[in-house]
């Protein structure tokens, strides 16, 4: 457990030399906290060395590190958690499907065609609207029909 702090600590001094890597602050700086806190949780399991404790405090010092790690590789990436949590989320459904993710480059120079035209030359019919079916089917209620000739003399309604 020590080499890990110790890994995590001598990137964090790393950092500090070349400020340009860290992207994202908040979370180096919540990683230097961990980092700190995991590292006073073992000087005090080491001085009160009761086997509750020290069991207590090997735990926690193995979660502060786990997210340390993860909140500097965020903090070096410059991405947030929800981005990260997009991006397991499209490699998930990747998987799932048992395939790779399709991506399309498009040639030096070249600007991608726009969509509708891309559909229409493979021959396959463009987007299908399928809430027109529904309002076919069931048309929108027509409005009550108001006499203007009574509500014009009134003035403007203060209530």
């Amino acid at each position: 457990m020590h080499g890990v702090t110790t890994a995590i600590v001598l990137f964090i001094f790393a950092c500090l030399i070349f400020p340009k890597v860290i992207k994202n602050k908040p979370q180096y700086y919540a990683a230097v906290g961990a980092v700190l806190l995991a590292i006073l949780l073992d000087a005090l399991a080491h001085v009160i060395g009761a086997g509750g404790f020290t069991k207590f405090a090997y735990l926690m010092t193995a979660i502060l590190q786990i997210g340390a790690v993860f909140l500097l590789i965020l903090s070096a990436g410059g991405l947030t958690v929800s981005d990260l949590a997009g991006d397991l989320a499209e490699t998930i459904e990747v998987v799932r499907r048992g395939g790779e993710k399709e991506i399309i480059i498009p040639r030096r120079g070249e600007t991608p065609r726009p969509r509708a035209s891309r559909d229409e030359d493979e021959g396959r019919p463009g987007r299908i609207d399928l809430d027109a079916e529904l309002r076919d089917m069931h048309p929108p209620p027509a409005a009550p029909p108001t006499s203007r000739a009574a509500d014009d003399d009134k003035g403007i309604p203060l209530a």
